[in-house]
């Protein structure tokens, strides 16, 4: 299985020996956006504090920041709710990690290798941003050489 995470959505996709199946192909409006606000809304409402959106998403790629305690306790426990939402839409779409493995990409990548609970040896991480469209121009050029025109 493959999972997509953006900005503002998550694109799963069952791949079958090395064959992505167009009819297991789901989108979710669960991004790393959603996750941001998650989290500077329960900062507000905690501890009455805005938190710049840069700091979040840097906390969120790396897992360390130069803030207080109290407040990194807050982005890491919405964080981790965040991750646990993913899964279970995941689940939804029938993953059982113990019969597929997960290669996840995209930028949430990190946030999921961050404050996921998942087994290292099931998941996979590619953490190149440009990947999903590195693949899409392999598969345009696969289809212009299939048709004669490379």
């Amino acid at each position: 299985m493959l999972c997509d995470i953006g900005n503002g959505t998550m694109n799963v996709m069952y791949i079958n020996d090395r064959k992505p199946i167009p009819q297991r192909c789901f989108t979710e409006k669960y991004g790393v956006h959603q996750c941001v606000l998650a989290i500077r809304e329960n900062l507000m409402r905690t501890h009455g504090v805005t938190i710049d959106e840069a700091m979040i998403e840097r906390i969120l790629r790396t897992g360390k920041a130069e803030v207080g305690d109290k407040y990194m306790a807050v982005i890491r426990q919405t964080a981790e709710e965040y991750i646990g939402g993913i899964f279970r839409k995941l689940r939804e779409h029938e993953y059982n990690p113990d019969l597929v493995k997960l290669y996840v990409m995209g930028g949430g990548s990190c946030m999921v290798k961050q404050f996921g609970k998942y087994d290292p040896s099931r998941v996979s991480f590619n953490h190149d941003i440009c990947a999903t469209a590195k693949g899409y121009e392999l598969l345009a050029t696969e289809r212009l050489r299939k048709a004669g025109e490379l």
